[in-house]
């Protein structure tokens, strides 16, 4: 009955992190890494709902099988962190396919001798991703060194538990009492589903942090060097009489309906299409900043005709998007324009006008663009 309890344990905990994960993690800010990171958690929460079944209906061949995927769920991590670094390939469809070769083995092998040595190779597998899960982590920038650090601990102490039941696999071995059938490892399991709970709890930390704050510091330092290069610019402009700029203020219309009609990678493509149609139309001395996903920033050198001209090809293009058919909501974009003189060059006021102006366009009905009023 301990040994029940001691599951039920880890069934909630790994439920809870599932839930944080997927809540506040994936779905408020969908990404690739977020989303095989929630999926390693689905993976945990499985492998322990099956381990209950398995305990109350008293299968060992189901029992052995429920380890799976908890440990396919630790080489989730690694392959998360692969995919946020842009590393190629990041081994996802290899680490499923032995993963799953894994479960299957471990379930028809749980009442024969040979268990014991599938389950040790099993178990080393996970432990060798995440050693590598945990050098990932410190390649990491400092401020996220800093946040992954419990889950560096616990992946090192993964490493090392499996260190040592690969060492007590091979005295077996010498020993020739290598046979061991699942029954047989219930001591091993209860080890186990303690270092399972911290590896969850600890994951749950890191993997949070980096899927909401990881990319962050990227983007204040683009925004800082956005805002310094625009003001720059106003203030040469300004010297010189130069009346021929403009701040734009393009967004993507119904983003919360988009994001909640679309799947994650979908709604992802067509955030890319969305800022690669904007850097498409608009000229090449253009500065671009995207402030989110949805939301585009342009300081523009062009004369008013010209802007009006971008601004309706730029609603054209967004509309004919080649990711519409999957999505059973009209794309279109609102968009603010402020003109520099109109504003004494100031980038503050530009800015704060043209995100009234699209604010204006989007409750107007979007799929236009508006230019900013100044007061006189």
């Amino acid at each position: 009955m301990e040994h029940i309890d001691v599951t039920i344990v880890l069934v909630a905990v790994a439920t809870t992190c599932t839930i944080i994960m997927i809540g506040l993690g994936f779905l408020p800010h969908p990404g690739r890494a977020a989303s095989i990171w929630s999926s390693g958690f689905a993976l945990a929460m499985l492998s322990c709902y099956l381990l209950v079944a398995a305990d109350q209906i008293g299968s060992h061949h189901l029992r052995g099988a429920a380890h799976g995927p908890i440990l396919c769920a630790v080489a989730f991590v690694w392959i998360g962190l692969r995919a946020r670094r842009g590393r190629e390939p990041i081994m996802l469809v290899p680490t499923i396919v032995v993963f799953s070769a894994a479960t299957v083995v471990l379930g028809l092998t749980a009442e024969t001798l040979a268990y014991g040595t599938v389950f040790r190779v099993s178990f080393l597998l996970a432990a060798a991703t995440a050693g590598l899960a945990a050098w990932e982590l410190l390649r990491l920038r400092k401020a996220e060194r800093e946040m992954s650090l419990p889950l560096i601990v616990v992946a090192c102490g993964f490493v090392g538990l499996a260190v040592l039941v690969a060492i007590d696999g091979l005295i077996r071995l010498a020993e020739g009492t290598i046979g061991e059938t699942e029954a047989d490892l219930q001591d091993l399991y209860d080890l186990n589903e303690v270092v399972a709970l911290l590896y969850l709890i600890c994951a749950l930390v890191t993997l949070l942090y980096l899927a909401r704050r990881g990319a962050q510091t990227n983007e204040q330092q683009q925004t800082v060097e956005f805002f310094g290069v625009a003001r720059d610019r106003l203030a040469r402009a300004q010297v010189a009489g130069d009346r021929w700029w403009s701040l734009i203020d393009v967004r993507l219309d119904d983003a919360g309906e988009l994001l909640d009609a679309s799947s994650g990678r979908a709604f992802q493509r067509i955030t890319a299409r969305f800022a690669d149609d904007i850097r498409a139309v608009m000229p090449p001395e253009a500065d671009i900043h995207a402030v989110s996903p949805t939301q585009v920033l342009v300081l523009l050198p062009r004369p008013d005709t010209a802007v009006r001209g971008l601004l309706s090809r730029l609603l054209d293009r967004i509309g004919t998007l080649t990711d519409q058919p999957a999505v059973p909501i009209r794309l279109s974009a609102s968009i603010g324009v402020a003109a520099a003189p109109l504003a004494d060059y100031d980038l503050d006021r530009l800015t704060a006008a043209a995100g009234e102006a699209a604010e204006h366009a989007q409750i107007s009905g979007g799929d236009r663009w508006e230019r900013a009023v100044f007061a006189p």
